[in-house]
């Protein structure tokens, strides 16, 4: 019975936690990975700057986060707006 327990809870932590690629996106290279309890999100995205003095500049925004639940529910373009108004 202990046994059936074990192998119950660790099959439950890997439904869980196991992050499954979702796949990329036409934006600059952004890709991501979900799972039921967080997603990670590969951020590389073509962004565009404007200088103090006019220029535009073209960047590309490259960072990794961890969205944890509930956030991981979000679409990617909630989740751009809350990573972009942070920087």
């Amino acid at each position: 019975m202990k046994k059936k327990a074990i192998i119950a809870a660790a099959v439950l932590i890997l439904i869980l936690f196991f992050p499954i690629f979702r796949g990329g996106y036409n934006d600059g290279g952004t890709s991501e990975y979900c799972a039921l309890t967080y997603r990670i999100v590969k951020w590389k995205r073509l962004v565009t700057v404007y200088e103090e003095d006019g220029t535009i500049n073209h960047e590309t925004y490259k960072k990794t986060r961890v969205y944890w639940f509930p956030d991981n529910f979000k679409s990617i373009g909630e989740l751009w707006e809350m990573e972009y108004t942070k920087e």
